[in-house]
């Protein structure tokens, strides 16, 4: 998928590139790819490989992520990592998935 379609298909799920932040909270740089394609810092969570679960043919889970996540809608990652964004409410509540990235070799 190019990256044209990976920040189009963000951007209609409702997230607009994260092109103002540079740096996580912990002073490491954005990825450029991830600044193109998703939403901002506090909506990111970069994962390890033991918290993302292959769960069955059609799902995934994610440690600390309340809801299945559809393998069809997981986007290739162009840094071979795991990443989720998705915001917590104030209430507890949890979004849907704005982007989900995996490896292709899963």
């Amino acid at each position: 998928m190019t990256t044209l379609r990976i920040a189009t298909a963000a951007i209609a799920l409702g997230c607009a590139p994260a092109s103002a932040h540079d740096v996580w909270a912990n002073g490491a740089p954005v990825p450029a790819w991830i600044k193109r394609a998703c939403c901002g810092p506090s909506d990111a969570h970069h994962l390890r490989p033991d918290q993302v679960h292959r769960v069955s043919d059609e799902y995934y889970t994610v440690d600390g992520y309340y809801y299945q996540i559809p393998i069809s809608d997981a986007l290739p990652s162009e840094d071979g990592e795991y990443w989720i964004f998705y915001r917590t409410n104030k209430s507890g509540s949890q979004t849907g998935v704005f982007c989900f990235f995996a490896p292709m070799n899963f």
